[in-house]
């Protein structure tokens, strides 16, 4: 029976592969005589194409996977009774080998942030000292995902996976069915917005949405432990030493989606559900809510970029989380967090100049003089540590790193820094 589904599918992929080429070849021969192109037909045929295209990948999925997973009746009920939404279409999740979950999130990531955009953040991150130089966020945030795994989400096919780990009679496996389920129908009723999303606004929205699929995991737990008493969970071990072994960025961005993000959810669920509809429809736009969800002082003040010679490749925020992953590093957690908090405002840009050289500025606006002074202290340590300097940097001086990259920190006005990365002499001359 396997050998027969696999063949079938073989068929179909074929047919949809096929079908694709035919209308692609004759939208382009249509459309190389413009004059007597109806916009009407290329419009219907581009549509047929994307539908080709889109059932041919979730055939390809099929093939590649162990088929789609029965997903239990009860299961979506539950889901449904516990959010107070319906799903607006039947709920996917397939099969798949566990040993093949890393290569298909690192696929899931790579389409989410577009071509290029893996790497480019790769090295951004690396010239900001979020990561090291031999890491590589992409392959090691893939592998803290898949370790261990018994389900995952997919928020870009908006579909679920299950791994063959997964046992139907398991307490804890059933309650991250559930889990998922939850991913799946806040996906349906909050897509990812056209377009694209930056980095920031996009942890964000995965720490709420993780944080409610969360609660309802949670409530299983606390359901079944009044009927059948607790059960010990074993922990997984495996996932516990490849999330130590990674960088303190990659740790901070794994425990903001999980904890703060369930904290964050939890906080608002207990004004009522018409709150969280609320935050669901208006998420928040930084990671400074999340972490700091009551009132906080706050100045209306934007960072501005020097001007950059060259190409900008790539432009983004690092907000609050990203500030105190940053400087927690120096071993002051409680003092990186409180200079988060007084963070107004940042933006971070990678661009590369005709060497093949790439450089990275982050700028950042401050609360007050006083916040800015002792972040520009903070600053100038945590670039010494980057420089591999014994001493910290003064503002506006230079330092070269044992790469023979610069690295400078500077205070272009009382309430603003900058820290500049760059290649060469010449780049960091030009920046101004």
């Amino acid at each position: 029976m396997a050998l027969r589904h696999a063949t079938t599918l073989v068929v179909l992929l074929g047919s949809a592969v096929g079908a694709a080429g035919w209308l692609h070849a004759s939208y382009r021969l249509r459309s190389a005589n413009a004059e007597s192109t109806n916009s009407v037909d290329v419009v219907m045929l581009q549509q047929k194409i994307d539908s080709l295209t889109a059932e041919n990948e979730k055939l390809r999925s099929l093939s590649q996977g162990g088929g789609e997973f029965a997903i239990p009746a009860d299961a979506v009920t539950h889901v449904e009774t516990q959010t107070g939404l319906s799903f607006l279409s039947t709920p996917i999740i397939h099969k798949i080998v566990a040993e093949e979950l890393r290569d298909r999130i690192l696929a899931s990531l790579e389409k989410r942030l577009g071509p290029g955009g893996l790497e480019d953040r790769n090295t951004a991150y690396q010239l900001i000292g979020w990561l090291g130089v031999n890491d590589r966020f992409g392959s090691q945030w893939a592998a803290l995902r898949a370790v261990g795994a018994r389900t995952w989400f997919d928020e870009t096919s908006t579909e679920g996976w299950v791994t063959h780990r997964f046992q139907n009679d398991n307490i804890p496996d059933q309650a991250s069915l559930l889990r998922l389920l939850t991913r799946i129908l806040l996906q349906q009723h909050f897509p990812l917005p056209q377009g694209g999303i930056e980095d920031e606004s996009h942890r964000v929205r995965e720490a709420l949405h993780s944080g409610v699929a969360a609660t309802v995991e949670a409530k299983f737990f606390q359901d079944n432990a009044r009927a059948q008493g607790f059960m010990p969970l074993k922990e997984d071990t495996e996932a516990q030493q490849l999330l130590f072994s990674l960088p303190p960025f990659l740790q901070g961005l794994t425990s903001f989606a999980a904890m703060e993000g369930k904290t964050y959810a939890d906080s608002i669920a207990i004004r009522g559900r018409s709150e969280l509809m609320k935050a669901l429809h208006s998420p928040p736009q930084s990671t400074a809510e999340i972490l700091f969800p009551y009132e906080r002082p706050q100045r209306a003040a934007q960072a501005a970029f020097p001007v950059t010679p060259g190409e900008i490749v790539l432009e983004d925020s690092g907000g609050a989380l990203g500030m105190k992953l940053w400087l927690d590093p120096l071993g002051d957690i409680v003092r990186s967090r409180s200079m988060a908090e007084t963070l107004c405002h940042d933006r971070w840009r990678l661009f590369a100049t005709d060497d093949f050289h790439h450089h990275v500025v982050w700028v950042s606006e401050w609360l007050d003089v006083a916040a800015a002074q002792n972040a520009a202290n903070a600053f100038l340590s945590m670039a010494a540590v980057l420089a591999g300097s014994d001493a910290d940097l003064t503002i506006g001086v230079a330092i070269k790193t044992p790469e023979g990259r610069l690295i400078r920190i500077d205070q272009p006005t009382p309430t603003s820094l900058r820290f500049l990365n760059v290649g060469d002499q010449q780049t960091l001359d030009a920046i101004r």
